[in-house]
């Protein structure tokens, strides 16, 4: 069924001398919600219930010991008490838990009874990513707080409260720690830290002084690829989630080996390890990309397994970019997966794609953003963020084997792409985090010109000679030229844009992210009218949105990547 909406009212007032043009028409639906019942990257246990860190959904919950759902919490939508983004790891203690919200980076304490919302600390993290709780050595409890971004581990009261903090060079000599994912104490308040990007673990007393290391790169039992979550049992062992092993690991408080649970094909991406109360407890492993926490007994036997169901395919989990022609491809950022569909008819056709960030493993994705369909060449290139790297595919999602970035700032790399666009056999590339927008050569892979006098740029789209910029922290439109970069002119009034395209008129359509619409402009960058519900609000229904992202338009359609409501909405351009 098709009908009119109606341009909502804005804070960003049309132009006196300017008539509206007629609203679009809903057009279609492509997509719906695909989730797994749970990403679980962070876990904790008390009592038998288990806590989960549900990165994917963006929520909280917790498990009865029989499986069962206690409770779930969690909105996808702006900030606010008790919502989260991308959480990471939970830690219990004495009836409240301690959730590491760090898309938000913050950390906010929960009931652990109901899950209700009592406090958020008032402190700002990098990007705090794991959260610990044990004895601090003094008969009281300390809350620890890994931020790997800072590349520091923190102690905290818990009432949040700072005592002390370890914040060693970055390095590898002894005392020095490289992006630390999770910490623990034992009962004497020694600190055991997860040196991820070392390949070790790292034992600190409990004002911060080094003690000692062990574990180097490798298999073997005592070594270690990528240590990610660790937690301290009753009689002070060790207990390692050794994630690209996919296996936990058991120690002494010296670092002795003593166990081990777990193997690939049980674990798909291993994240974080809990321990039961006893002196033979029961181990828990968080398996984030296999969505699933497994129980073990102590003597090694498999007791119990929440979630494992993995998201089909045809719908999302917040679909973020897309590329529209004949066929439609849409980044299915969470999922770690491209989709593609017919663009007439919404019908899925295939899916390509799995959670991967090795050099050499084409087709792994780390939160892809966007994808452009480059007809040139007839290819698709994606912009496979977290992985800072542009990579190229076949229609039918084949790797090319070209490949553009690495993490950096020089111009040869990237730091978190979130738009791409093509322009003849080019790519022009929204380089978010260097602040900058590029221009790649699609054949020979180098930078052609690059343009650094922006601000969070999320997306780009090329219409004739001019390269369009969703400049989200600058909150306006910023128009380059296509051949040198140089800049044009810019119009604004927005907040926080991340999507933009331009229709064959000339205007200039922007997801206006933060408000939760779509902002229409003129060629000259006059407001026109917007789209949407009024005062920034979420909405389900057709013509309103929860976080849109990414916007292409094609054949005189407008599709919208409405992100947080894991939809793709098309509407009939009327102007």
């Amino acid at each position: 069924m098709s009908f009119c909406l109606v341009a909502a009212a804005s804070p960003l007032p049309v132009s006196a001398a300017v008539t509206p043009p007629p609203a679009p028409t809903y057009l279609r639906t492509i997509g719906g919600p695909a989730h797994a019942t749970m990403y679980p990257s962070g876990v904790d246990t008390h009592k038998g219930t288990i806590y989960i860190a549900d990165t994917g959904n963006d929520q909280v919950a917790a498990y009865r010991a029989d499986g069962t759902l206690r409770w779930r919490v969690g909105t996808r939508g702006p900030k606010q008490p008790g919502s989260f983004n991308n959480p990471r790891d939970v830690a219990y203690h004495n009836g409240r838990l301690y959730v590491a919200d760090t898309g938000y980076n913050r950390v906010q304490v929960l009931n652990a009874k109901t899950g209700a919302w009592i406090a958020t600390w008032p402190h700002q993290f990098q990007s705090v990513i794991g959260i610990g709780a044990g004895p601090n050595g003094h008969g009281g409890t300390v809350i620890l707080t890994a931020d790997d971004d800072a590349n520091t581990v923190a102690e905290w009261t818990t009432a949040g409260v700072l005592v002390n903090q370890i914040a060693p060079p970055l390095g590898k000599g002894n005392g020095q720690l490289d992006e630390p994912r999770d910490a623990d104490t034992d009962s004497h308040g020694d600190i055991y830290i997860a040196d991820f990007a070392n390949n070790r673990m790292a034992k600190f007393g409990p004002g911060g002084k080094w003690l000692r290391n062990w574990g180097t790169k490798g298999a073997a039992n005592g070594q270690f690829a990528r240590p990610y979550g660790v937690a301290v049992d009753r009689t002070d062992h060790v207990y390692v989630a050794d994630s690209n092993n996919e296996r936990i690991q058991e120690f002494t408080r010296k670092g002795r080996y003593v166990a081990k649970w777990g193997k690939p094909g049980q674990f798909t991406q291993l994240r974080r390890v809990a321990v039961g109360g006893g002196t033979s407890p029961k181990v828990y492993g968080a398996d984030l990309w296999g969505n699933h926490v497994t129980s073990f007994q102590h003597s090694g036997a498999v007791v119990q397994r929440w979630g494992h169901n993995h998201p089909a395919v045809g719908g999302f989990n917040e679909p973020s970019g897309l590329a529209v022609g004949t066929h439609m491809y849409v980044a299915d950022t969470v999922n770690q997966r491209m989709e593609r569909f017919v663009t007439a008819t919404g019908v899925f056709e295939q899916a390509w794609g799995a959670r991967g960030w090795e050099k050499a493993d084409l087709t792994g994705f780390n939160w892809p953003r966007d994808v452009t369909l480059n007809t040139a060449t007839n290819t698709v290139w994606v912009a496979d963020t977290k992985n800072n790297r542009l990579t190229q595919f076949s229609t039918d999602g084949t790797p090319t084997g070209s490949v553009f970035g690495h993490l950096g700032s020089d111009s040869d790399s990237l730091h978190w792409p979130f738009g791409i666009a093509s322009v003849g056999s080019d790519v022009v590339v929204a380089d978010t985090f260097n602040n900058r927008v590029e221009r790649i050569d699609g054949t020979g892979l180098t930078v052609e010109w690059s343009n650094d006098t922006l601000h969070n740029p999320r997306d780009v789209t090329v219409a004739g000679a001019v390269v369009y910029v969703a400049d989200s922290n600058g909150n306006s439109v910023v128009e380059l030229d296509a051949s040198t970069g140089h800049v044009i002119t810019s119009f604004g009034g927005l907040h926080s844009p991340q999507g933009i395209a331009v229709a064959d008129n000339g205007n200039v359509w922007v997801a206006d992210t933060a408000s939760n619409r779509l902002v229409e402009f003129s060629p000259g960058g006059v407001k026109l009218q917007a789209l949407g519900a009024t005062g920034g609000a979420t909405g389900t229904a057709h013509g309103t949105f929860n976080h849109p992202t990414h916007l292409e338009i094609w054949n005189g359609a407008l599709y919208v990547a409405d992100e947080y409501n894991d939809r793709i909405e098309a509407f009939t351009l009327n102007d």
